[in-house]
């Protein structure tokens, strides 16, 4: 039997299978993420499961990057995709006078590397650790010609960043500051409802931001002074608590929505 091309199954204890790869180079072990990932629901692999899900990990690579640390930047050849496992990941570009936008925040299930012209559009930088599914463009366009579930789960997910781009376009021209820390806290809430598998109707709920208060006000073009006051107004009106710097008590999760819609 060629140990290059074994897929060892075994029996867990709970009676579920597990699985070990033989990569094929010293014949050293490639450790089984697929199977244990929690990010797997929200993921490019998502539509996948027993040896399509195996065959498709194969093709992939983990990798642990560390707060600060640069996963690609603007301009840099566009050579891996990225599936986000575990932590969060800053989007920005810099302006020519030196200013920066931060066009998004990435964490577990999201889809990373899409570039125009070969080369990527942004910096990609971890804000916490955060540990990515690699993938390189080769491997990801086989999977993409070979197995439709992928195909498929890709066009969900462009679909999905299309309609965010638009509506984040309508947040930045036309939403009071308010509006727009009451929408961002509500987008972290319903993303954490998502990867945790939590029912939507919760009304309270405990939000974790890594980044800092620069990058939101980066992220939502306001100044770091308005963001503080503005969130200072949330936490007053009884909304929100504030836990510490980084954790965010939702207490009125359907109030917040209606600040966030110019409702309230």
């Amino acid at each position: 039997m060629n140990p290059d091309n074994v897929i060892d199954q075994a029996k867990a204890a709970n009676g579920c299978a597990t699985y070990s790869f033989l990569p094929g180079r010293g014949n050293q072990p490639k450790k089984d993420y697929c199977s244990v990932c929690g990010a797997h629901d929200l993921a490019l692999c998502s539509g996948l499961s027993g040896e399509k899900l195996i065959e498709f990990g194969q093709k992939s690579q983990h990798k642990t990057f560390q707060p600060g640390q640069m996963l690609f930047g603007e301009y840099d050849d566009a050579n891996y995709f990225y599936t986000v496992v575990s932590g969060e990941v800053r989007l920005s570009r810099m302006l020519d006078d030196g200013r920066r936008q931060i066009t998004g925040f990435k964490s577990a299930g999201d889809f990373l590397g899409l570039s125009t012209d070969k080369h990527y559009t942004a910096d990609a930088e971890a804000i916490d650790e955060v540990t990515v599914c690699q993938f390189s463009v080769a491997n990801l366009n086989a999977s993409l010609e070979e197995i439709n579930e992928v195909q498929t789960r890709l066009m969900e997910m462009m679909r999905t960043e299309v309609i965010n781009l638009q509506n984040h376009m309508l947040l930045l021209g036309r939403k009071t500051p308010v509006e727009k820390i009451a929408n961002f806290f509500c987008e972290r809430a319903y993303r954490k409802f998502q990867i945790e598998g939590k029912p939507e109707d919760c009304n309270s709920v405990e939000i974790k931001l890594p980044m800092s208060r620069t990058d939101i006000a980066d992220f939502l073009g306001l100044t770091i002074e308005t963001v503080s006051r503005t969130i200072t107004k949330l936490r007053k009106r009884g909304v929100i608590e504030l836990k510490t710097s980084q954790i965010v008590d939702i207490q009125d999760l359907y109030e917040l929505q209606l600040l966030a819609d110019g409702d309230a």
